[in-house]
């Protein structure tokens, strides 16, 4: 139960394969020869040497990307998102920018982040595909953002095991839920308001309300 607990908090979510990764953190781990630990010692040494000046430069980078972005007037907005943390809230920030007029509308930002795809028409034919054109980084920013947020938004877990067994993986999931994290974000961001999570709920709601039929 607590692995479980463990796998689902950090977005988890082939339940059907829990048992079997439980299995194998369960199986004896196999034991190396002595003699290939001694050979391998020194060089492991000095590989951490080697990497211990990398590690305390880029928690030195991350503390600084922290106090900058702590200090852009947006950074409320995107703290706020469910899952963003310390790395993707600042990565979110910087593909919006300030200029609100660059993105007049939600589709702007999707488009430029590939999270929608490409409709083509040609007399009465219409094809939908997989948009190329875009900003690469943004669309793995988004994709991630989504993934993080399942463990946080409890619309977002619901709208992903709604979506999954009709995309064909796991990231065609994760850029329906980006699309629809994106047009969220924007009308935060045109707005300047922070994510409430209950207050989106209570819209959701209400947009059902208002589109189920009258009797």
């Amino acid at each position: 139960q607590a692995f479980e607990t463990f796998l689902r908090a950090h977005g988890y979510t082939r339940s059907d394969l829990i048992p079997l990764r439980y299995a194998r953190l369960q199986e004896p781990a196999p034991a190396a020869q002595p003699a290939v630990v001694q050979a391998y010692r020194s060089q492991v040494q000095t590989l951490a040497h080697i990497l211990l000046p990398q590690v305390r430069a880029r928690a030195q980078v991350l503390a600084q990307l922290e106090q900058l972005f702590h200090q852009h007037p947006d950074a409320p907005l995107f703290d706020s998102l469910p899952g963003a943390g310390p790395l993707l809230a600042p990565a979110l920030l910087a593909k919006f920018g300030d200029h609100r007029d660059r993105f007049p509308v939600a589709a702007d930002v999707q488009a430029l982040a590939g999270t929608c795809p490409v409709t083509e028409r040609s007399g009465k034919r219409k094809r939908v595909k997989f948009r190329r054109g875009c900003d690469k980084e943004f669309r793995r920013i988004a994709q991630q953002f989504a993934l993080a947020s399942l463990s946080q938004s409890g619309w977002a877990s619901a709208y992903w095991q709604e979506i999954r067994p009709h995309c064909h993986s796991d990231s065609h999931a994760s850029r329906i839920l980006a699309n629809r994290w994106l047009a969220i974000i924007w009308k935060l961001w045109q707005t300047r308001q922070p994510y409430d999570e209950a207050y989106h709920l209570q819209q959701r709601a209400r947009r059902r309300t208002l589109k189920s039929p009258r009797v």
